[in-house]
C-alpha cells in the first residue's frame, strides 16, 4: 500500500508540475500567434494518444496526450508538431500573399514568426516571476538569520553566532538567506567582509569559506538556517514582485554560468537532470510537504503542498525557458537563429536541404543530451550503477 501511495505521489506531482510549466510555455506561443492573426490547428499538452480532446469555436483542437513529457502548438500549415517546415513550399508572390492573409504561419513575415517563437520562453520567465512573487507575498522574506554554527568552521572562527542576522557581505546588502548562500557558494577560499546584526548592534568580521565536501568548487562557512515563520518578515506586493524578478534572474544567471562552465570544462555535467530526476525531486517535495505530525490538519498540509509545488514549477519554468532559447535546431532558439539568418539574407531563408540537415543534427544533440541526463539520473538514484 505504501509503495502504491509513493508511486501516486511521485507520478502525480511530476505530471502536475510539468503540465503547468508546459502549458505556460505553449500558451505563450498560442496567445501571441492569435494576437498576430496566425491560424492555429492544435494545442496539445503531452504527446501520443489523445486522452481528452475538444475543438473550440475558433477551430483549435485542444487535447491532452497520454505521454506527459511536453506539448506543442501546431499551426494550420505545419508539416509536423515542431513547426520545422510548411506542408507545402509557396514561392509564387501572389500565392504567398494569399497564404499570409489566411494566417498561415510559414507565410508570415519573419518578425511575426520570431515573436510567436520567442513568446514561449518569455512566458516561462514571466510565470516564474509571478510565482516567486506570490510565494514571497504569502510566506514573507526569509531573512538571513543564523540558527546554528558548526564548531571550528569558518563562521565559528570569525565570531559569527547563533541568532546573528547577516546584513551585508562585501558591501552587498543581504535581504534573505538565499543571498548569503549564493555569495558563499561562489566564494571558496575568498575572504568575505561580513556585517551582522546582533542584539540590535552591528558587528563586523571577516571569514573565508572553505571548499564544500560535497562540491569542492563551492564554498561553505558552516552555519545552519531554519526557514521557519520566526525567520520570515512580511513584504508588500511591490516588494514581492521585485523579489520574484530577482529570484528569477538569479536562477538565469547561475544556470547560464553553469552552462558556460560545462562547455569550458570549469564545471562537471553531472548536475544536468532528466525526467527521472524531475520525478524524484517532485516526489520528494510532495512527500516532504505532506509529512508531519498526524494532527488531522490536511487543509494546512495541502496548502504547504501547493506552495511547495508552485516553487518547484517556478524553478522548472526558468529552466525550460533557458533550454528552449539555446540555439539548437528543433528548439525555439534554433528557430530564432534561422529567422535571424533569414533576416540577414534579406528575407531569403536557408535552403531546405541545409535546414533539414540542421534539424537532424539538432535532434541528435537533444537525443544525446536526453540520454546523458537520464544516465545522470540513474547514477544519482542508484549509485551502484556507476
Amino acid at each position: 500500500m505504501d509503495v502504491l501511495q509513493n508511486i501516486l505521489i511521485y507520478a502525480g506531482s511530476f505530471v502536475l508540475v510539468l503540465s503547468v510549466v508546459v502549458f505556460v510555455h505553449e500558451f505563450g506561443h498560442f496567445q501571441v500567434a492569435r494576437w498576430r492573426g496566425v491560424a492555429i490547428d492544435t494545442f496539445s499538452i503531452g504527446f501520443g494518444k489523445t486522452l481528452i480532446g475538444w475543438r473550440d469555436k475558433h477551430g483549435v483542437q485542444w487535447k491532452i496526450g497520454a505521454l506527459p513529457l511536453g506539448g506543442y502548438v501546431k499551426f494550420a500549415d505545419d508539416a509536423d508538431a515542431m513547426s520545422t517546415a510548411p506542408r507545402e513550399k509557396i514561392e509564387d508572390p501572389a500565392a504567398l500573399a494569399e497564404a499570409r492573409a489566411k494566417g498561415l504561419f510559414h507565410a508570415q513575415p519573419v518578425v511575426t514568426r520570431s515573436l510567436v517563437v520567442a513568446a514561449g520562453p518569455i512566458t516561462n520567465f514571466i510565470f516564474s516571476i509571478a510565482a516567486f512573487a506570490v510565494l514571497a507575498f504569502v510566506l514573507g522574506r526569509d531573512i538571513a538569520s543564523i540558527d546554528s554554527v558548526v564548531p571550528d568552521s569558518p563562521a565559528a572562527m570569525a565570531g559569527l553566532r547563533a541568532g546573528d542576522i547577516v546584513q551585508s557581505i562585501n558591501g552587498e546588502a543581504i535581504d534573505e538567506f538565499r543571498d548569503l548562500q549564493r555569495i558563499v557558494s561562489l566564494s571558496p577560499n575568498r575572504p568575505l567582509d561580513i556585517v551582522a546584526l546582533r542584539g540590535g548592534q552591528e558587528v563586523s568580521m571577516q571569514l573565508t569559506p572553505r571548499p564544500s565536501e560535497a562540491n569542492p568548487q563551492a564554498g561553505s562557512i558552516g552555519v545552519g538556517h531554519n526557514s521557519s515563520v520566526e525567520n520570515r518578515e512580511p513584504i508588500n506586493p511591490f516588494a514581492a514582485i521585485a523579489e520574484g524578478a530577482n529570484n528569477t534572474w538569479q536562477i538565469i544567471a547561475q544556470t547560464g554560468s553553469y552552462i558556460v562552465g560545462v562547455f569550458t570544462g570549469r564545471e562537471s555535467g553531472n548536475q544536468i537532470a532528466g525526467p527521472l530526476g524531475i520525478i524524484n525531486v517532485s516526489g520528494q517535495v510532495a512527500t516532504s510537504a505532506l509529512s508531519g505530525p498526524d494532527d488531522g490538519d490536511w487543509v494546512g498540509r495541502l496548502g504547504i503542498l501547493a506552495l511547495s509545488l508552485l516553487n518547484l514549477a517556478a524553478v522548472l519554468s526558468v529552466a525550460v525557458g533557458i533550454v528552449n532559447l539555446l540555439p539548437i535546431p528543433i528548439l525555439d532558439g534554433g528557430h530564432l537563429l534561422f529567422y535571424a539568418i533569414e533576416g540577414a539574407r534579406g528575407g531569403k531563408p536557408l535552403p531546405p536541404a541545409a535546414q533539414e540537415w540542421a534539424y537532424r543534427a539538432g535532434f541528435a544533440v537533444m537525443a544525446s543530451l536526453f540520454l546523458f541526463a537520464t544516465w545522470n539520473d540513474i547514477t544519482r538514484l542508484f549509485p551502484g550503477a556507476q
